[in-house]
């Protein structure tokens, strides 16, 4: 499948040469680069390249989207629906995908995807439940209506225009709300490169038509409180957060001159492994044992009362506890120790010792493929043990942006078969 117009992908870590870009482009992505801290790209003579972080940066007419590395099996749009998938389990950019159309319509554009869910949230909002509120103004009207400013009416110009100047409140669809609805909708028609999703947005901004155009900044949104009426609005307007939070605009002209969407993969990968855990933890089982408590997050003390320790999930069992942790990178089978490095094993070492008695084991868990896992089991002198396993998260997918929890299910649970709790001396 070929880049959607106005889309340039890549992988973390992939080199690509200037000549895909023009020299405005360049120039743009570089200040792009300098707002996001000069975390995302390297730039070269001849060239850039991307980091460890994935997602999309659009700068100067043009969008570079970051997919994650994979084991050299998936095409981009399998690394775009793998992104999805990833995000969409855990919540971040407010994305329910699974549309077995967007990917395809929109060419394995990620910002068009997202542009896509924009849309048609609100779209459904507005035709089923356009709201309207009640707004407190003040105007001159030729009778009293609500209450009379008095400081005004002394001033005599009730008496020269005949009109009384009053406070009171109209029902209406032209509130904050609305606005900030119309005005991000209105970012997203100039950005926009998908028929489809220009036609649905244009649709929402004649919906929306008796409610004012007018700037609206991330910091007013927090001047929005929603009622339990207007609960459904909730997930359109985190996205419009998002939005206005994650782009520069330039409001002469109403249009974002710069959008980044990025992610940190091992973040990312790490949030995931938790979120699953504690939605499947009753399901899952360690060395036959059932799982009975799943603690993300959890605070192990300090070493040398200096260094904080922290683990992304404590497994409590009915046969013991363990500490999982998860890493992001490549691990290789047929390398000595599996091509763990050193500061795996002292960084792990220090959390199973972290209390008097010994947790009953640490679980590496890193990404990797189902038909080359790594099962490696590691005991030190003093019974500290260390667990290493792969997890093919790619592969548990539905290739529109869906988890299929059941085979991730089962592959955690034939994972973590070998590991047997620790033999318990007799009381």
């Amino acid at each position: 499948m070929k880049d959607a117009p106005g889309t340039v992908s890549l992988r973390e870590w992939e080199y690509l040469g200037y000549e895909r870009f023009g020299e405005e482009q360049v120039r743009r992505l570089e200040e792009a680069n300098v707002r996001l801290g000069g975390k995302v790209f390297d730039f070269y003579l001849h060239g850039l390249r991307a980091r460890n972080l994935v997602g999309v940066v659009s700068a100067g007419g043009s969008s570079v989207q970051i997919l994650p590395k994979t084991h050299g099996r998936s095409s981009d749009p399998d690394s775009l629906a793998y992104l999805l998938a990833l995000l969409g389990y855990t919540g971040d950019l407010g994305l329910k995908v699974g549309d077995s159309a967007d990917l395809g319509e929109h060419r394995g554009s990620f910002l068009e995807v997202w542009i896509s869910h924009f849309a048609r949230e609100l779209n459904h909002l507005l035709v089923r439940s356009y709201r309207q509120q009640y707004v407190e103004v003040e105007r001159r009207s030729a009778f009293v209506r609500g209450k009379l400013l008095t400081e005004r009416d002394l001033d005599g110009s009730s008496n020269l225009y005949a009109r009384y100047p009053c406070r009171y409140e109209v029902f209406t669809p032209d509130h904050l709300l609305n606005r900030t609805l119309k005005f991000c909708n209105k970012l997203l028609m100039k950005l926009s490169r998908s028929p489809k999703n220009r036609a649905t947005l244009r649709e929402n901004d004649v919906l929306l038509s008796d409610v004012r155009d007018v700037d609206v900044l991330a910091g007013d949104l927090r001047r929005i409180h929603l009622n339990r009426l207007d609960r459904e609005y909730e997930q359109v307007l985190s996205l419009c957060r998002l939005l206005l939070e994650s782009s520069t605009l330039d409001l002469r002209s109403g249009s974002i001159t710069q959008l980044s969407f990025i992610f940190d993969m091992n973040l990312l990968f790490e949030k995931f492994v938790a979120e699953f855990l504690e939605r499947n933890g009753p399901r899952l089982s360690v060395g036959g044992h059932r799982v009975r408590e799943v603690e993300a997050q959890k605070h192990l003390g300090r070493l040398f009362g200096e260094f904080g320790m922290k683990v992304d999930v404590v497994v409590h069992t009915s046969g013991g506890t363990y500490l999982l942790d998860t890493k992001y990178k490549s691990l290789e089978g047929d390398k000595n120790h599996a091509g763990l490095s050193q500061a795996d094993f002292y960084q792990m070492y220090g959390y199973v010792r972290s209390r008097e008695t010994l947790y009953d084991g640490v679980i590496l868990l890193y990404p990797g493929t189902s038909f080359s896992p790594v099962n490696r089991d590691f005991e030190n002198r003093d019974g500290a043990r260390l667990f290493v396993r792969t997890l093919d998260v790619e592969r548990c997918h539905d290739g529109r942006g869906n988890v299929s929890e059941w085979e991730l299910i089962q592959e955690l649970n034939q994972a973590f078969e070998g590991i047997k709790a620790r033999e318990r001396s007799p009381a």
